[in-house]
C-alpha cells in the first residue's frame, strides 16, 4: 500500500502476520485510512521475503532490495506483531535479520512497535523481543518511549474486520507521539 501524498511524514508498516483476517493487518489498515491525510504509508511485503540465510545475504534479491529501500525511504517504522508462542512473530524476525545484515537499514531510524491478541496480554513477550533485537548493534533502531501500546482482546474492537475509532484510544495517542517524535528537533541517535 502506498498513499502518496506532496509532504508528510513517511510511514513503512511492518505487519508481522500472514493470516488473512490478521488483526495486527487491520489496526495497520486503520493507522493507513486515520492519518492518511497527514503522512505517507507503505506496507512492507514480508511474505515475499526468504528466510534469512548468510548463504544468500550478498546476492541480488528483489524483494530484499525493495524492503531496504522501503526503510530507507521511511521516517519512521511501525512494527505490528502477533505473539506466537511468547516472542514475535516469524515474519518480524526475519524482518529483523535482512534489515541487520549488510545495509543496517535502521540504524536511527524511530520505530514504534505494536501488536493486538484476542489475549488479555496484548503481546507484551513479542513485543518486549522486538524491542531488545532493535536494540542490537546490527540494528541500533530508536525505540520511541511513549508508543508502547498492547492491544488486548482485539476481537472485541473490531466490526466487519475494522478497528472501531472509539476502541483505538490509547493507540491513537501512541501514534500521535510517535509522529511527534519523528517532527521533532530534539531527536536523539545512537553514535555509531
Amino acid at each position: 500500500m502506498i498513499i502518496n501524498k506532496e509532504n508528510g511524514i513517511n510511514i513503512l508498516l511492518v505487519v508481522g502476520s500472514a493470516r488473512k483476517g490478521s488483526f495486527n493487518q487491520i489496526i495497520a489498515d486503520y493507522l493507513a485510512d486515520k492519518y492518511g491525510e497527514s503522512c505517507n504509508f507503505r506496507e512492507a511485503d514480508l511474505k515475499s521475503l526468504p528466510v534469512y540465510s548468510e548463504d544468500i545475504e550478498n546476492d541480488e534479491i528483489a524483494s530484499v532490495t525493495k524492503l531496504r529501500e522501503d526503510v530507507r525511504w521511511a521516517d519512521g517504522v511501525v512494527i505490528l506483531t502477533p505473539e506466537h508462542n511468547f516472542t514475535m512473530s516469524v515474519l518480524v524476525k526475519n524482518f529483523i535479520d535482512w534489515c541487520s545484515r549488510i545495509e543496517l537499514v535502521l540504524a536511527n531510524k524511530p520505530v514504534m512497535i505494536t501488536g493486538a491478541t484476542m489475549g488479555y496480554f496484548g503481546t507484551v513477550m513479542a513485543q518486549s523481543h522486538v524491542r531488545q533485537a532493535m536494540l542490537s548493534p546490527g540494528l541500533k533502531a530508536i525505540v520511541v518511549p511513549g508508543t508502547e501500546v498492547y492491544i488486548t482482546t482485539i476481537q472485541n474492537r473490531v466490526v466487519d474486520g475494522k478497528l472501531i475509532d472509539e476502541n483505538a484510544e490509547s493507540l491513537n495517542k501512541a501514534f500521535n507521539n510517535f509522529v511527534d517524535y519523528i517532527a521533532s528537533d530534539n531527536r536523539y541517535c545512537f553514535k555509531c
